[in-house]
């Protein structure tokens, strides 16, 4: 692609996100991981009710995922990385605007490929309730997925802080 306009808005959006988090004003609030390579959102409330409408035109996380970025699962924290946002590395940005654009024409191609073999309106709007019904599947099965996930950290994190907790009054008691 040659980085027209659709790339300047995707552009746009993670030179937002870069200089919220590089902004030391925000920190008590979302600021860089302790490697510089993710960033770890402190107040989640406050960053989604302030800082995302105001400085990115957004209400939720979602948004972050379509732009490559993964939560990081062990973390202990709301924590965010994409390869190419790394701290004193704007330069970088570029290849997750170019990436969100790749993977979109990539998503959409199929869609548009459909519609333009539709010979009549009847068929075209036959393949679009097929393709939204089958969308709407894919979009609830993912998110099934990513709740076991939570579930499974969630889990997680109980079961070491009971662990935690049983060696903590183990110690106060004497025992070992």
């Amino acid at each position: 692609m040659d980085g027209g306009v659709p790339n300047m808005c995707c552009l746009d959006f993670v030179r937002k996100v870069y200089e919220m988090v590089d902004d030391p004003s925000t920190d008590s609030i979302i600021s860089w991981g302790f490697n510089g390579d993710s960033f770890i959102v402190w107040n989640s409330p406050e960053c989604l009710r302030d800082l995302f409408p105001r400085l990115l035109g957004v209400k939720d996380f979602g948004t972050l995922t379509s732009y490559g970025f993964k939560k990081v699962a062990l973390s202990g924290h709301l924590e965010y990385a994409n390869d190419y946002f790394v701290r004193g590395k704007p330069e970088l940005l570029e290849k997750i605007g170019q990436s969100f654009i790749d993977a979109r024409e990539k998503r959409m191609k199929p869609l548009i490929d459909g519609l333009l073999s539709c010979k009549s309106y009847d068929e075209r709007d036959l393949f679009m309730k097929e393709w939204n019904e089958r969308k709407g599947r894919e979009q609830r099965a993912k998110m099934d997925k990513a709740l076991l996930k939570d579930a499974d950290l969630l889990l997680l994190r109980i079961a070491r802080e009971k662990e935690r907790r049983a060696n903590a009054l183990a110690s106060f008691m004497g025992i070992k």
